[in-house]
């Protein structure tokens, strides 16, 4: 989805809940107030700024929950670049024992491991990044959870 159709998007939920909160309570003042004019007119303007301040709170909430979105994809990226690094840092030394060997099979099978490898963290960084796997600590139960 394009970045200015989710702005747009966001900017109308807002809207439209501003406008909720405004028709509410002008319908309700309308009701149960007496019909004189300086009061209904007083009672609107108190309705108007009551959605506009419903639609500041809606954008407020929504701007906060993009932080929130945002701060726990960096910490995914940081989980997955870190893991890549160690996996990667007790693989290379193997396989430069079997090239430095020079059998010519275990070589095949080495490069064909490093390349499983390879998928497995690609797949593990789609899936970090996207939201598919969520990472707990220790000591809140599993390491990895697939959702």
């Amino acid at each position: 989805m394009p970045r200015d159709m989710r702005r747009s998007g966001k900017i109308v939920v807002a809207v439209v809940c501003g406008l909720l909160v405004g028709v509410m309570a002008a319908g309700t003042h309308l009701l149960l107030m007496p019909l004189e004019r300086n009061i209904i007119l007083h009672s609107v303007l108190g309705d108007v700024i009551a959605a506009l301040s419903a639609v500041v709170v809606c954008l407020a909430i929504q701007l906060r929950q993009e932080e929130i979105h945002y701060q726990t994809s960096i910490q995914r990226a940081a989980i997955v670049a870190e893991l890549n690094h160690h996996i990667r840092n007790a693989v290379f030394p193997l396989s430069l024992a079997i090239h430095k060997a020079g059998d010519a099979g275990a070589i095949t099978i080495a490069d064909e491991a490093v390349e499983r490898i390879n998928i497995a963290l690609q797949d593990a960084t789609a899936d970090a990044l996207s939201g598919r796997a969520q990472y707990r600590s220790e000591a809140s139960g599993t390491a990895s959870e697939q959702g």
